[in-house]
């Protein structure tokens, strides 16, 4: 509720993604503009970057 009412009311932008999962689940609402999801997807590709970089080998 918090993150909807900072968007409203003060303009701000948020992303959202799930996490606990197997693989990170982006998280947009139907009422998100277009920068919230383009966000969300940014955040999702830094999680998923960070896990796959974590699982590699070290060599």
């Amino acid at each position: 509720m918090i993150a909807k009412q900072l968007t409203y009311l003060a303009g701000a932008d948020g992303a959202g993604i799930v996490l606990g999962t197997r693989v990170p689940i982006v998280l947009t609402s139907r009422a998100d503009n277009v920068r919230t999801r383009l966000a969300s997807a940014a955040v999702m590709v830094l999680v998923a970057h960070d896990r796959r970089t974590k699982m590699l080998p070290k060599i």
